[in-house]
């Protein structure tokens, strides 16, 4: 098997393999990838950690068919360290030489036989969006969702399917994250299922310059076919708990503001802020909206900013990390909170919610330290 192909073309495609391999492994033949070739002018690259894959179609010039399980992480460096020229690749049996003007190397890789297969399954729903728009939905929720391993149907986001409607729902326990697509999917059953971050994360590395995408939800996986990348996904486990239960009903005190001067100042007056809580103290009062933080031993900072707030005065206080990551995914110029005790969630959501997107998120509070 001989493979010609342009260096930058390679290491393109090679950026999105080496995010799927794994740098540990108890199992070698994880820590390759599936380089594969018929002869037709195109070469494909398989990376599989059993519970991500990615398959990666690349345009060269192929003499013969052949196969070869390449070690992954070391190919990679060699790729990045050419020039850009054509790169020559040369299999024979599991020894693999690669050539670039004046550099030679020579690996060994493994036999094709012993790399994993993908299991095959009927898809229950399959529907296209607009990659923009899902890459979208992704950053407003993923940011929300929890790495506490004991929790496991927790780290990932849920995608819900009903009634045409796509929602995408990410929770940690202390905010909540959710954006609906209403008309995203026509026919198909009605599904819930929990993505994998990581899977979410290799989509949005590879859709910079892509218009849509075809996604299909099977009974244990999902698939995003983007052309001449696929990415096939197992789903987690759940069951996802009922955040409708924890979605505030009676929040009647609205507070809204320019979400970039609330990101601003929010930002200046967490520098001073607890190590451990984040913590940023919100006082409402008569259109007036005043960030402090005052941490022993550290420092104290106040900033004040206008704001439409008509109910009575209060304090609240809030993580201020957690805070800046909700305004960051906020689209529209001004941001509203919905708010009921000091004790209470409030629910974030941009003010001027016109676009296709329904946004909202749930914020705990903090106990007020004195």
């Amino acid at each position: 098997m001989k493979i010609t192909v342009d260096q930058k073309d390679l290491l393109k495609s090679l950026q999105g393999i080496a995010a799927v391999v794994p740098s540990k492994t108890s199992l070698p033949i994880l820590s390759t990838f599936l380089l594969e070739t018929r002869g037709d002018g195109k070469i494909t690259l398989t990376a599989n950690d059993l519970d991500v894959s990615l398959t990666q179609t690349l345009a060269c010039e192929t003499s013969g068919p052949g196969s070869v399980a390449v070690p992954g992480k070391k190919f990679f460096e060699i790729a990045r360290s050419l020039p850009d020229d054509k790169v020559a690749i040369e299999v024979e049996g599991d020894r693999i030489s690669i050539k670039c003007r004046r550099s030679r190397f020579k690996m060994t890789g493994k036999s094709a036989d012993e790399f994993p297969k993908l299991p095959s399954q009927k898809a229950a729903v399959t529907f296209p969006i607009a990659a923009s728009v899902l890459d979208r939905m992704i950053n407003k929720t993923s940011y929300a969702v929890s790495t506490d391993l004991t929790r496991p149907s927790l780290c990932g986001v849920l995608w819900e399917i009903k009634k045409g409607t796509l929602g995408m729902i990410a929770t940690d326990g202390h905010r909540l994250a959710k954006v609906q697509l209403p008309g995203a999917v026509t026919g198909g059953e009605e599904k819930d299922v929990i993505v994998s971050p990581k899977a979410l994360n290799i989509y949005r590395s590879l859709t910079a310059d892509m218009d849509s995408v075809q996604v299909s939800l099977a009974e244990n996986h999902i698939t995003f076919d983007l052309g001449d990348s696929v990415i096939y996904s197992r789903l987690l486990e759940g069951p996802f708990p009922d955040y409708n239960q924890v979605m505030p009903k009676k929040n009647t005190r609205k507070l809204t503001v320019s979400r970039e001067e609330l990101t601003d100042a929010c930002r200046r007056v967490s520098i001073l802020s607890s190590a451990i809580t984040h913590q940023v103290k919100l006082v409402l009062e008569d259109d007036r909206l005043t960030l402090s933080v005052k941490t022993p031993d550290v420092g104290e900072a106040v900033e004040e900013v206008t704001c439409a707030y008509a109910s009575p005065k209060m304090e609240i206080g809030y993580n201020a990390r957690y805070l800046l990551d909700i305004l960051r995914t906020v689209e529209s110029p001004d941001v509203s909170f919905m708010l009921d005790r000091n004790d209470n969630a409030g629910v974030v959501t941009p003010e001027q919610d016109g676009e296709e997107l329904k946004h909202e998120c749930l914020l705990m509070p903090l106990r007020l330290s004195d």
